[in-house]
This record gives structure tokens, sequence and C-alpha cells, in this order.
């Protein structure tokens, strides 16, 4: 097994990049996967990135360790939920950089409760983080991206919107809505050449699961039910989205690439039985 990822030098040169809840950027700690992305992003010629989240400080070291790389990045604070943020921070990067081409919507929280023990806030909240921050980081995205004659938006949803499990139903019926307002989207924006497709990790290393993988019994048990037997890096899920991004994936709008290690293909019996 190998998680190593190549890089293609040039493939978004000239091209500027909107990242949400991407404060955990720092390469040589828990990675997220919009971080991940960021890096390979600008090793690959990209001009500028964009870090926005709400946890400042840390978003602050990701773009600095970026730009003491010899990078263009910068954070800025951003609630996903907010239209009035969403309209300051798109018209912010066209007035800086000329063009915004890509959008990349991770924000997103969990929920760890059964469905009779969820607060109706905590419902609310999962869904406006995820599902509202998507719809808004979508349309106020694609409008920028008209100016500069289209580009892509990635919308980072999970497994769990096709696969159920005994808790977190918030957060999976987020994710599945996810997918499906995706080919709307895709569907309305295909004229003005901006194309919008979904991406569906399955069990992998970020500082969302970090709570899971870093305890022995719960990493194993997921591990155990992964055909390819092992958790998925930030790295691997960073290559599908930036495939996405790329003119290599020119005539794709309004898919779902499922990053899994194939647990939901099919009935995998755990490791042992």
């Amino acid at each position: 097994m190998s998680s190593q990822t190549h890089v293609f030098p040039g493939r978004f040169e000239g091209k500027v990049l909107l990242v949400t809840g991407s404060a955990s950027a720092i390469e040589n700690e828990v990675i997220g996967f919009g971080g991940a992305t960021a890096w390979r992003f600008l090793r690959e010629g990209g001009t500028a990135v964009v870090l926005t989240d709400v946890q400042d400080d840390l978003g602050e070291r990701s773009a600095k360790a970026m730009r003491d790389a010899g990078f263009t990045a910068e954070f800025v604070h951003h609630d996903v939920t907010s239209e009035e943020d969403w309209v300051s921070i798109t018209s912010y990067v066209i007035d800086r950089y000329g063009r915004l081409d890509y959008v990349l919507n991770v924000a997103g929280i969990q929920d760890t409760m059964k469905i009779a023990d969820t607060p109706v806030e905590t419902w609310q909240k999962v869904m406006d983080v995820s599902n509202r921050g998507m719809f808004l980081g979508v349309k106020h995205g694609a409008e920028a991206m008209k100016k500069n004659g289209g580009g892509a938006i990635v919308n980072l949803s999970s497994m769990a919107a096709r696969w159920a499990s005994p808790y977190g139903a918030a957060y999976a019926a987020s994710r599945a809505g996810m997918t499906h307002f995706t080919r709307g989207a895709a569907i309305q924006y295909a004229a003005d050449n901006v194309r919008v497709n979904s991406v569906l990790p399955g069990w992998v290393k970020s500082p969302f699961t970090k709570w899971i993988f870093s305890d022995p019994k719960l990493s194993k048990y997921r591990t155990d039910r992964v055909p390819l037997g092992r958790w998925g890096e930030p790295a691997e899920i960073a290559s599908a989205i930036l495939f996405l991004l790329s003119d290599d994936a020119s005539y794709i709008t309004g898919s779902e690439m499922l990053i899994d290690g194939g647990v939901t293909a099919g009935f995998f019996p755990p490791v042992g039985e």
C-alpha cells in the first residue's frame, strides 16, 4: 500500500482557490482535506489560496506556513452560514486577485448522538454548516466565477451520504443533501461553464476523525471493515478533489466520487469473521 501522491507542476497555473473549513493546514500536524488540497494546488502552480474558517489562530498559522514556503496564501475569518460573509469573501478575492476559479466547500460538523437524544438545536446547526454553507458557497462562488468565464466547485460530502450508522443521523442526512444539491447545481450552472461535483470520503485520518483513529478500539473496528484494510490519508482525498477541479475533469459535472476503500461497495465481513 502507498499513499504517495504525484505532483503535476503547472496544472493550476494562474488559478485561485478558495477553501472553507480549512484552518487545519499545517503539514507536520494532523492535516485536513482542505489543507492537503491547498498545499498541492500551490505546488502545482496555483497563483493563490484563500483559506477560510472560524478557527482564526490555527488558520493564520496555516496560511503563514504556506507563505513561508514561498507561496501566496492568506486566511480570512468566515462564517459559512452567513450570506454577508460569502458576499464579502468572494468580492475580496476578486478585488485582490482579479479572479476566482475554484471553491472547495469543506466546512462541516459532526453529531454523535442517536436520534432520540439529538436536540433540535444540534440538528439545525449540522444542517446550517453543511447544507446552508454549501448552498451559499455554490451560489456566490459560481457568480464570481462567471466573471472569468467559469470554474469548478467541489462539495465535500461523506460516505455517510450512502451508508447509515447507529448514530449521527443529522450528519448523514446533511451529507446526503449535499450530493443531491450538487446534482441540481451542476445542471443549473452548466451553461455558465461552472462544474459542480461532490467527493465522498470514507474513514480517513484528519482533524475531523482524530477522536476515532486515535482510539485503538474504535480505529480497529473500522479498519476491519475496510476491504483495502486501512484508513485513508488526506493526500488521497486531495488527489481526487484536484482532479475534479482540474481540466482533466472538464466533462465531469454533477458526479459523486466515492473514496472509501470499498466500505460501501457491499457486504464485507470484518477481518477474522
